[in-house]
């Protein structure tokens, strides 16, 4: 959902996202007084940093990646100071069901420690990753799942030039990933994949043309055109060669 540079109708507004209602609620929690700690849960590409960073906006005191650090070792002095400031200010650790087991202890003994009023959120896509004393301490908010005329609405808005019919198929193609959806849409769908491409294989000749087809367009399939199978989906995408594998399977 962060498309800044591209897009000149990106939300600006918790009301302008996607399943705005649900996101509202997150709002409305990180805007109580005595606020709790967060843990935002859910699939990759649904808007959940795009929603922290409108619902928190100026009160954001530090913004880790902690794909980067996934141990905090390069970053703990910079939690330590952030967290002892005083007034309404947050913390936001993205992909953080990625932490090492000790960064999460420290973590936990940074929140156990009052010596401030900053807050934290964890921004996480698995939830099983985060251990048990840290999720005792924080307030689980799971984020919306979004239907297809949701993503394929926003789409639309985003890009107003893209058609019912490109929305739709985008829509279906992006298994609840708006992210995808609307970047594709940006570009005009040009990074979608024929399905005729993988429908059509019955040779290793087949094969090499469907994966050329795939490297050219830059496109990550998603699981929908493998008939929903979720053993094959995987963070970035549905991956080319289990979709090949499968389609091999059945057609050869």
């Amino acid at each position: 959902m962060d498309t800044a540079e591209f897009d000149l109708f990106r939300p600006r507004r918790i009301e302008e996202m996607a399943g705005a209602s649900d996101w509202i609620r997150l709002r409305s929690l990180v805007e109580k007084p005595d606020a709790p700690h967060l843990i935002v849960a859910g699939p990759a590409g649904i808007g959940k940093s795009c929603a922290l960073r409108l619902a928190l906006a100026s009160k954001i005191t530090l913004w880790l990646h902690c794909s980067q650090d996934p141990s905090l070792r390069d970053n703990r002095e910079r939690i330590k100071a952030a967290a002892r400031q005083r007034g309404a200010s947050w913390i936001v650790l993205e992909h953080a069901d990625m932490l090492h087991t000790d960064a999460q202890a420290f973590l936990r003994r940074i929140i156990e420690t009052p010596a401030g009023t900053s807050r934290f959120v964890l921004e996480v896509r698995d939830v099983a990753a985060i251990a048990e004393p840290l999720l005792s301490r924080t307030v689980l908010y799971t984020a919306p799942s979004l239907v297809s005329f949701e993503i394929r609405s926003e789409i639309r808005r985003r890009n107003p030039a893209v058609s019912m019919e490109l929305a739709t198929e985008l829509a279906r193609q992006s298994a609840g990933n708006i992210r995808w959806a609307v970047l594709q849409g940006l570009a005009g769908g040009t990074g979608m994949v024929d399905s005729s491409c993988v429908s059509t294989i019955k040779s290793w000749s087949d094969v090499l043309r469907c994966m050329e087809t795939i490297q050219q367009t830059g496109s990550s399939p998603r699981m929908v055109m493998m008939d929903s199978a979720p053993a094959w989906e995987r963070p970035g995408g549905a991956c080319p060669w289990a979709l090949v594998a499968r389609s091999l399977a059945a057609k050869l």
